[in-house]
């Protein structure tokens, strides 16, 4: 079976993809890399606020992507 990658066609499906790639960038090691310090948010090494920050997010990314191409 040959992998192919299909691009957006809709400008929805291009702001899906951004958004996607947005939440994706981050997560990463660079940006991990500026919060991993020694200081607390509630109680929380920023770190572990930064990850809960990271869920929200992914999660509201996942709502406006459902909103913005019609799945109800």
């Amino acid at each position: 079976m040959k992998a192919t990658f299909k691009v957006p066609k809709t400008k929805k499906g291009w702001i899906s993809l951004g958004l996607v790639i947005f939440t994706l960038l981050i997560g990463i090691w660079p940006i991990i890399h500026l919060f991993n310090q020694e200081i607390l948010i509630f109680g929380m090494p920023l770190l572990m606020f930064w990850s809960i920050i990271i869920i929200i997010v992914t999660t509201s990314v996942m709502v406006i992507i459902n909103k913005i191409g019609g799945v109800e």
